[in-house]
Parts: structure tokens; sequence; C-alpha cells
């Protein structure tokens, strides 16, 4: 007896041809839309980590201040989220993702009187800011949708492809960002912004352009507590209060955790790369490694701060390659023990940035990117199964859990830096996350069981 082959969209490989043309074709085009969303939150993102330095640079920061880069957008997160949910409730995933992309334009045109008038860094926080309400808005629409747009059997791998979308934009923008904003000497006594405001004012009018194409189609409307590709198909809604239900409360703190361990290691990989490659004797000129100034040589870096970058790109990549691969990978690996697999592959990498070991840990970071590939998604889609008409509310917990944890986790891995001078004690947070990830996979069969008596 062969083993049964689940479709991307649909259940069964078998449907017939009239039912393959009336809802694979909708939901596919529906999906590739939706997509492009990810592509242009992953950009923003990515360009954070960016920033964090960049600022400490120009502005004269130190990382703890810099990390308050991360606290302005998801403290966005963080109050946006639940009200962005129960408004999606009510009129709807497009009109919502309407609403968020108006929102993201108006805070990325905002770099603008940011870099030329008022020139601060409260001024960039504050765009930020506002900008990533429109994200929220957008992400609490659109991570939902795709897991409820076919077969819950699917729900992981369909939202890991989406999500390898905004890996696509996490290799661009650090690639961006080491050519724009490292790509000379700076001038903290006289500041130059407007490197800076270019990327955020082409994102405005690209996103302006996104607007314009979601106004003029229609996206299916999925009934989620009933999902119509599923027609005979187990159609089990668990329709307990969510806080009765394990696997969903247990996946938010999951996702709290595991959100600050990938904030933390983006919002700080440019000081770690730069500050392990490069050693500075007390006495005596720095010594660089020499697989670091080959790298710098290679992409023709103008600064380490711009080879760094460039290191980062590399592991945006792995972060790509990881999220298309771990798709593929779920067909014949259950989702929660591919999750488990990956969180404890992840403890090992940081134990080695734990270690420090200079010249060589900085080589062994980019793998984590790898690893990370698949949590947010796998963690987000085994959470909300089974959850029907409380989805979308579900789905605000995981952006308020994500705001929560990105408000802090900068903050706190960069005052533990500046005021213990090490890096085993700043990147235990990101250990304590990845474990508790693998944790949550190898339970998760059973918290599902619990939550099914609830029902």
């Amino acid at each position: 007896m062969t083993r049964p082959r689940y479709d991307f969209f649909l259940s069964h490989r078998s449907s017939a041809k009239t039912r393959m043309k009336s809802q694979r074709n909708p939901l596919l085009f529906a999906f590739l839309m939706v997509a492009s969303l990810f592509f242009i939150w992953g950009f923003c993102h990515a360009m954070l980590d960016v920033l964090n330095k960049h600022f400490q640079n120009i502005l004269s920061v130190s990382k703890a201040q810099s990390g308050l880069v991360q606290t302005s957008v998801f403290g966005a997160y963080l109050l946006v989220a639940l009200p962005a949910a129960l408004l999606i409730r009510r009129i709807g995933y497009q009109r919502g993702i309407l609403v968020g992309l108006v929102v993201l334009a108006a805070g990325a045109f905002l770099f603008i009187p940011a870099g030329l008038v008022f020139k601060t860094f409260w001024s960039f926080c504050l765009s930020l800011f506002i900008l990533s309400a429109g994200l929220a808005c957008i992400e609490t629409a659109a991570n939902p949708y795709v897991t409820v747009l076919g077969p819950k059997e699917g729900a992981a791998g369909r939202l890991s492809v989406a999500q390898a979308f905004n890996s696509c934009a996490y290799i661009i923008a650090p690639t961006v960002g080491g050519l724009l904003l490292f790509g000379r000497e700076v001038d903290a006594n006289n500041p130059d912004f407007h490197p800076l405001i270019l990327p955020y004012v082409v994102l405005g009018c690209v996103v302006l352009a996104i607007f314009a194409a979601f106004a003029f189609i229609r996206l299916p409307v999925i009934a989620e507590d009933g999902d119509p590709a599923e027609a005979g198909a187990d159609q089990t809604t668990f329709r307990a209060p969510l806080t009765r239900q394990p696997h969903f409360t247990a996946g938010v703190v999951t996702q709290f955790l595991y959100i600050i361990a990938q904030i933390g290691i983006n919002a700080f990989a440019v000081n770690y790369i730069l500050e392990n490659a490069i050693i500075h004797p007390a006495d005596g000129d720095p010594v660089t490694s020499p697989l670091f100034a080959w790298y710098g040589a290679v992409t023709h870096a103008a600064t380490p701060e711009a080879t760094a970058a460039y290191v980062v790109t590399i592991a945006m990549v792995l972060y790509a390659v990881g999220r298309f691969s771990g798709a593929w990978i779920a067909r014949f690996i259950q989702p929660h023990l591919l999750l488990a697999l990956y969180g404890i592959a992840n403890a090992i990498v940081i134990l080695f940035a734990i270690a420090d070991i200079k010249m060589v840990s900085w080589l062994i970071l980019p793998l984590c990117w790898l690893f990370m590939s698949i949590m947010f998604p796998f963690i987000f889609a085994m959470s909300v199964r089974n959850l029907g008409p409380q989805t979308k509310i579900a789905a605000s917990f995981h952006v308020i859990a994500v705001g929560a944890a990105g408000s802090i986790s900068a903050v706190l891995m960069g005052w533990l830096w500046d005021n213990f001078h090490s890096v085993g004690i700043s990147f235990s947070l990101p250990l304590v996350g990845f474990i508790a990830t693998a944790i949550y996979g190898f339970i998760y069969p059973r918290l599902l069981e619990k939550s099914g008596r609830t029902a």
C-alpha cells in the first residue's frame, strides 16, 4: 500500500479535473499574491539588523540604545496585533491587508522628514513604529490566511514556502544595507542620512504598487470552520476557549522565546562577526581572520562592517534554503519532529557562539539561520491547527508574542553585552529559546491530544 501524498493545496492526488480547475488555480494565485507580502516585511525586518550597527556608528549610540530600533518595531506589533485581529475579523483578510499596506507606506515615507529635517535617533524610531504598525496588521492577516488556504496537513509546509519569500528579502536587505550604509566612512559630527532614506522611499513606492494590485483583485474567502478544500477529509475543529488548548498556549510561549532568540541574534550578528573575526590586542595592531579579509577583498567591501553585512547575506541564503528545503522535508518527517531536531541543532550552534573561539566561531554562526528557517512558520501552523473561527484571534497572539519578544530582546542582549562584556552571557538568551523550541516539538502530539479532549 502506497503512502498517501498530500497536494500543496488539495488533500487528495486523485481529485477530479473539474475540482482541480475550480479550486487549485484560485488558491495558487491567492497564495502567490499573499507571498509577495512576505517579501515586503522580510525586507523591512532584515534592514533593521543593519540599522543597529549604522546608528551605533552615525549617531554614536550604545549597543543597548541601538536595540531600541527593535523595540520601536516590535512595540508596534505588541500594541497593534489584537486590534488588527479584531478589525480583520470584521472586515476580512483582504481589506485588513489593504489597511496594513497604507500604514506601512506612510511609515516608509516618514523617513524623508526624519532624515532631512529632524535628524535624530528618535525620529527614525517613530517612523519605524508607524511602519511596523502596518506590518503588524499585514502579518496578522497573511499568516493565518496561508494556513487555511488548503488542507491542514499542508499548513506548515505552505507557511514555510511563503516565509521563504520572506527569506529572499533577507538575502537582499543586508547587501543593500552594506552598500548604502557601510559603503563609506561616516562622519558622526556631520551625518548624511540620504543613503538611509533612499531604500525606504523605494519601499514606500513598491508598497503603493502592491496596494493597487490588491485593490483590484478578489482573494478567495475561506470558511475556517470547514475548509472547502477538505471535502471528505477530517474537519476537526476545537471550539474550547484558546486558554484551554495546550497546543496553542504552549505554542505562543514557545514563539515568544524563539523570537527572543531570533531577534537578538539578528540584531547583533554584525557586532558578533566583527568582534570574533577581528582581534584588538591591548597593544599592537588589530589581527584579522585571513578568511574574513579574503571575503572582504572578494566582495570589494569598503569597510569591515560591510564585510560583516555580506557575511550576514550568506546566512540569509541559508535561511531561504532552509525554508524551501524544510517544506519539502516535512513531507517525509512530521513537522513537530523536524522542529525538535532543528531546535537541538541550533542549541549546539549557539554553544559554539558562546564559546567565542576567536576567528572560528563567526564561521559557524551562519548555520544558525539554516536551522531557524522553519521555526516561526512551523510553531505558528502547529499552534493554530484545528482552531477554526478562532484562527484570526489566535494569530494575533502570535504577533503579540513577536512584539513582546522583539521589544525586549535586542535591548536586553545589548545591555548584557555592554555591562558584562561577555558574549556568553548575552547569547545565553537565544540558547534558552532554541531549547524551548525543541521541547515544544517533542511534546506537541501530547499537547494536541489534550486540546482535542477539551473540544
